[in-house]
Formats: structure tokens, C-alpha cells, sequence
């Protein structure tokens, strides 16, 4: 079997765009929780001249030792519920080491017992490749804060691991990802961000295809619903194939600051079909226009302000991505 085929074998996609990925033991896995996280900072007073906070938590760190040029896919949940205000969860991971990466995903949990929203999981994964032998280490944070006025709470509990240590790349052994460099575009009709292409070696049947869009607000006052749809496209041989298109819809309602949706789709790859092409398509369907989100900068290392201005640490992370696993 292909070094990742061991990952991707109990893929399935199923209707709708979501999908559940492999369940083969990971190679080091960390996991936290359920826990009751307290002191989650309330919304600034902003005639008082408060700057909005975060609660920044550690809650899983993983490492493993890997070879210069060799990938690895991280891959994190944070499950949050029982808030008592509608509250921010971020489930952002930073590596260093072997390599560095930092990315982001976020969207608001509700309290009671009746929204749809009252128990949400954060997915955050990536691609990471090693800039140099040695260890590879990775850490899960959670970053809270509440949009109401009062110091809040919730219940989280979540996972990372490395869902594998030697991903294959492209016909030059480059890893297939790429990340929303610029902030914010905004979607008044449709907008076709992050696209990623390229041309595989020979050898691997199949293609997993993993986006991650960061939905921003509207505003505080209005609703949307907006759909976001994964399409690959394979080429180079005869009858190739493209994949099941991944579609989700969501609705976003006033007090919700954004939306993390997660796309996943899977293709075979035909004799010949190498070249490939993947993109996000985000449609807006009704209501206030959003925008996609693209890099979070000044983020505060450690509990903090937004912007965190120094001497304390910053740094920025990727949110909006997307990326290739062959197999």
C-alpha cells in the first residue's frame, strides 16, 4: 500500500460536502477536556476606550522527528458547548522546530439548549513540510472571547494529531497547499478563492482535496446565507475524472462573528490524469454581502489584546486554505 494510503483508506465523502477523515491511529495524538474554561473576556466597553481580549489556553502539544523536505498533516478539533454567552472559540495551532506554521479557524458557539449553534467543532489542518531534520513540534490553543458584556464561560474539549508524517507532494516533491495571502475579499456575488493546481508524480491513485474557509460577519445587524462549494478537476489522460463536488450552505445570523466551514472531496486519479485543478467557489445567496477571511496578524502570543502591541510577543496566522493528499 502507498505510504499515505494508510491515512486516506477510510475516507468517505458523503452528501452535503462533509466528510469524516481516516480513523487509523495517528502517529502522536494529544487530547484535552472536557473542561469548563472560565474567565472568557467579555466584549470591550469602547467608551470606556477597552480594546477587545483573548483568552489564550495551551491544551495539546504533539511532536515527532522528521526528515528536510518530508511533510506532515496536522490535523485538530476543538468541540465547544454550554457557553453562557455567545462566545468566540479559535483552535489555533503553531509549529516550530523541524519547521514552522501557525494557522487559525473560529466561529461563535450560543448559549441555551435550543440554537443549532449551541455545540459547534472547530476543525483546524494543515500541511506542514520540514525545513531541517530534527523535531517537529506542534501546540493546540484555544482563543476565546465573548461578544457579550459579561466575563463568560464554555466547555471545550479537543484533539491533534499528525494524521501522517511523510505526505506525498507534487512531481518535484512540493507540498500542495496554499493559504489566502491577502485580507478579506468580499463576496457580493460569487468569488472563486483559494485555488490550487498542480501536477502530480506518477504512482498515487487517488487525490483527498481539504479547503477550510474563514466566513467573516456581515455586521452585528444583519443576516446572510451564503454557499461555499469545493470542485477538483483532473487532466493530462483519457477520461479523467473530476471529484464529487462538496457543498455546504450556511446561514448567519445578527451576533454571529464568523463561520469556519470545512470542505473535503476525494478523486481518483485516472492512468495519465496528473494534472489537477481545485478551487472554492463561495456564492452569495441572500441578505448582507461577507467577506472571506484571509491572514489574522497581530495576534497576542498569550492572553491578550487584538493587535497586541508590544513588548508583548505577536505573531500572524494563516485562516483561509487549502490543500492536496495523494495517495
Amino acid at each position: 500500500m502507498h505510504r499515505c494510503a494508510a491515512v486516506l483508506a477510510a475516507v468517505t465523502v458523503v452528501a452535503g460536502g462533509t466528510a469524516f477523515e481516516a480513523q487509523a491511529a495517528p502517529a502522536k495524538s494529544a487530547s484535552f477536556g472536557p473542561t469548563v474554561i472560565t474567565d472568557v473576556p467579555k466584549a470591550p466597553d469602547t467608551t470606556k476606550g477597552e480594546k477587545p481580549m483573548q483568552k489564550v489556553v495551551p491544551i495539546g502539544t504533539i511532536s515527532t522527528e522528521l526528515q528536510e523536505g518530508k511533510t506532515a498533516y496536522v490535523y485538530s478539533t476543538i468541540d465547544a458547548s454550554d457557553a453562557a454567552d455567545v462566545n468566540l472559540i479559535d483552535n489555533e495551532v503553531r509549529c516550530s522546530g523541524a519547521s514552522t506554521a501557525s494557522v487559525v479557524m473560529g466561529e461563535n458557539v450560543f448559549p441555551g439548549s435550543t440554537s443549532p449553534l449551541r455545540k459547534i467543532t472547530v476543525v483546524t489542518r494543515f500541511l506542514v513540510t520540514a525545513r531541517r531534520s530534527g523535531t517537529l513540534t506542534c501546540t493546540q490553543y484555544l482563543r476565546t472571547a465573548s461578544t457579550s458584556p459579561n466575563v463568560s464561560r464554555e466547555t471545550v474539549r479537543s484533539e491533534v494529531r499528525f494524521a501522517s508524517e511523510d505526505v506525498v507532494g507534487d512531481v518535484n516533491g512540493v507540498a500542495l497547499q496554499r493559504s489566502l495571502k491577502e485580507g478579506t475579499p468580499p463576496v457580493t456575488t460569487s468569488v472563486a478563492t483559494p485555488v490550487l493546481s498542480g501536477k502530480l508524480p506518477a504512482g498515487p491513485k487517488q487525490l483527498a482535496v481539504i479547503a477550510d474557509v474563514e466566513f467573516h460577519r456581515c455586521g452585528n445587524e444583519c443576516t446572510e446565507r451564503v454557499r461555499f462549494a469545493l470542485t477538483v478537476t483532473t487532466s493530462g489522460g483519457a477520461n479523467c475524472a473530476s471529484a464529487p463536488v462538496a457543498q455546504i450552505e450556511r446561514t448567519l445570523q445578527r451576533g454571529i462573528n464568523h463561520v469556519a466551514v470545512p470542505l473535503y472531496t476525494i478523486v481518483p486519479l485516472k492512468p495519465g490524469c496528473t494534472d489537477f485543478q481545485a478551487k472554492v467557489t463561495t456564492t452569495h445567496l441572500a441578505g448582507n454581502p461577507g467577506t472571506i477571511g484571509g491572514p489574522a496578524s497581530g495576534l497576542c502570543d498569550t492572553t491578550g489584546p487584538n493587535g497586541c502591541p508590544a513588548p508583548q510577543k505577536n505573531h500572524e496566522s494563516a485562516m483561509t486554505h487549502i490543500f492536496a493528499v495523494p495517495s
